[in-house]
């Protein structure tokens, strides 16, 4: 039992050291990516534009977020009532995997009835200005930061328009979908960050 246990363990241990690693060849590629236009084969108006940090969106994508973002949170709340209910350090484990953005963002781009790519690259952008506009307390989210703490770079960002980055049409169609989108993120990110 001891043996099985240690091995229930170290198959977490291990999904999560690999999860880390994608998350973290995820980042590296962002980063190197933002630089040029991004090519998305299956012809969407979500990609990047050269110049920019943010993704090129539209109405219907923005739409579409808000459904996808509504099955990730109907996915996260699923794994943690499986959480709750496992009997085994296996089942526990495997249902907290099911609560990470690698298994819920696919279920949200098929709801979306878009690719992941086109899915995700919206929604990441969304993402980060909506953590902006929550450290900066302009919308009344669940993210602090003590900025004292916080480094110089960090300070800069927090200190100018979350909409910056953004192509100029895709600011405007977030700032018209802000009430559409705000309280479906505000629910995912009380879910995930919070821990619900």
């Amino acid at each position: 039992m001891i043996w099985m246990l240690g091995y229930d363990i170290m198959g977490i241990e291990t999904t999560r050291t690999a999860i880390r690693s994608a998350v973290a060849a995820i980042v590296l590629l962002t980063h190197t990516a933002c630089g040029g236009p991004a090519i998305d084969p299956a012809g969407s108006a979500a990609g990047t534009t050269e110049g920019t940090g943010g993704a090129v969106f539209t109405a219907t994508d923005m739409s579409a977020l808000r459904r996808g973002l509504q099955k990730e949170i109907e996915a996260v709340r699923a794994a943690q009532s499986r959480s709750s209910t496992a009997t085994t350090p296996q089942e526990r484990g495997l249902a907290i995997q099911a609560s990470f953005e690698t298994a819920t963002i696919p279920l949200g781009a098929e709801a979306a009835g878009l690719s992941a790519d086109r899915y995700g690259a919206p929604r990441d952008t969304v993402f980060d200005v909506l953590r902006t506009l929550d450290f900066q307390d302009k919308i009344d989210g669940p993210l602090s930061l003590d900025l004292s703490r916080a480094d110089a770079a960090t300070k800069e960002r927090l200190s100018r328009d979350a909409f910056v980055d953004l192509p100029e049409a895709s600011a405007s169609v977030l700032r018209a979908h802000l009430d559409e989108i705000l309280p479906v993120w505000l629910e995912y990110t009380n879910l995930t960050a919070v821990a619900g």
